[in-house]
């Protein structure tokens, strides 16, 4: 039995494994990496269209380089030249406004796609993979253009006043006909609930902000349950926004200063998702309790968010889709459902391909996605990063201004 145990761990491990190599090897195909053009650094955001970068994706690029080296994937000086190139390429020529990023870009030319908004969570993404490598390579130039990067942000523009406390707004957009403005232009919406902003807060106080643990309060910490699981959860309850967070932030061992632990109530989330699952699999042949969760990505339609329970609007979301992002990004937070629903996709026809797990499937409508999309692609390597030796987490973690995040948010 321990033979058989032992060689079951040693197959997940070697899937999981490939999850992170072919992540990977995506990132190094679908970003820019000429350096004639103005778009170096970005990208792709789906593989449906080749022409439009993410910023957030980017972020997740910039993650891989650690790893490319501790595999020996890359040589070395290759990955510290591509980030050093895309740092500097980053303050010279992307759209900014006060330092925050938008949210697309044209892939080649790095211009503004259409009039999308200057966004404060993909910028978060991007900073959080520029942190990783600056703390991990111990680069000079890195660290010359990853200042002048995060000391040209202005967050005490994107901070407001809401019910009586600071508040960060989310995004800004100029425009009035511009993505998500919805009257006058200008500040759009605020982080005024549990969502995936996170790390934007550590990063804020490790800059030296005296109201960071203010900022941080601000937002709402709603519980419900869904039948015997109770949590903090966000109003739409999508899986990826108790993931996104920990990409990054390695804090299992870890409560802020009203005792909550980030880590195990993205735990009893993902244990909630995979009930409901379970619960509503007869009504979808595609769920079982190695296929959850209700996330965001690719259906048959298009793009959609799905919902969990409990959620604002008390009924959940699904077409039925099951979105390999929600598992694989389950990794390192409940590897005792994860692991086993990893190998399930991975022996799955047609779901594991060139790049690794396409972004969703559909028994009922009897549909594969025939693309990939860069933010699963980044959720998918870095969990896989984290189980297996998470060499970006710790890289992270251990660069100053999150140490001192952590310590002025009073998070021990």
């Amino acid at each position: 039995m321990r033979l058989l145990f032992n060689y079951l761990i040693m197959k997940s491990t070697e899937i999981i494994k490939k999850i992170e190599k072919t992540a990977i090897k995506f990132f190094s195909k679908y970003t820019n990496l000429n350096e004639n053009q103005t778009g170096y650094g970005l990208t792709i955001d789906s593989t449906n269209n080749l022409d439009v970068a993410t910023i957030a994706g980017s972020g997740f690029m910039l993650s891989s380089l650690i790893i490319a080296d501790k595999r020996g994937y890359l040589e070395r000086d290759e990955a510290i030249k591509i980030a050093r190139n895309t740092l500097k390429n980053f303050y010279d020529n992307i759209s900014h406004y006060e330092g925050f990023f938008i949210h697309f870009a044209n892939f080649k030319t790095g211009q503004r796609y259409k009039l999308c908004e200057y966004s404060t969570v993909d910028t978060m993404i991007f900073l959080c993979g520029a942190i990783a490598v600056d703390s991990y390579f111990q680069d000079e130039v890195i660290n010359k253009y990853f200042k002048k990067l995060i000391n040209r942000i202005n967050f005490p523009k994107f901070v407001h006043i809401k019910d009586g406390k600071p508040t960060f707004y989310m995004a800004y957009n100029p425009d009035r006909q511009g993505q998500y403005v919805r009257g006058e232009p200008g500040f759009i919406h605020h982080w005024s609930m549990f969502a995936e902003q996170l790390p934007l807060y550590v990063i804020y106080a490790g800059l030296g902000y005296e109201n960071a643990l203010d900022v941080y309060h601000s937002f709402k910490r709603v519980k419900g349950s869904y039948k015997d699981i109770e949590y903090i959860y966000t109003p739409g309850n999508a899986l990826f926004v108790y993931q996104y967070p920990l990409t990054f932030l390695d804090l299992e061992k870890i409560c802020d200063d009203e005792g909550i632990n980030w880590h195990d109530n993205a735990k009893k989330a993902i244990l909630a998702h995979q009930r409901l699952a379970v619960d509503i699999s007869d009504i979808y042949s595609s769920f079982n309790k190695y296929a959850f969760g209700f996330t965001a990505g690719m259906t048959k339609t298009g793009y959609q968010v799905f919902r969990g329970l409990p959620n604002i609007e008390n009924k959940y979301a699904t077409d039925g889709t099951v979105h390999p992002n929600a598992i694989v990004g389950s990794l390192s937070i409940a590897n005792e459902i994860t692991v086993p629903g990893v190998e399930y996709l991975y022996n799955k026809p047609n779901l594991f391909q060139e790049y690794g797990f396409v972004s969703g499937y559909n028994e009922d409508q009897d549909w594969v996605a025939s693309c990939y999309l860069s933010i699963d692609k980044g959720l998918e390597m870095l969990m896989a990063n984290a189980y297996l030796s998470n060499d970006v987490r710790r890289a992270f973690m251990n660069h100053e201004i999150i140490k001192k995040g952590l310590k002025a948010l009073k998070w021990e």
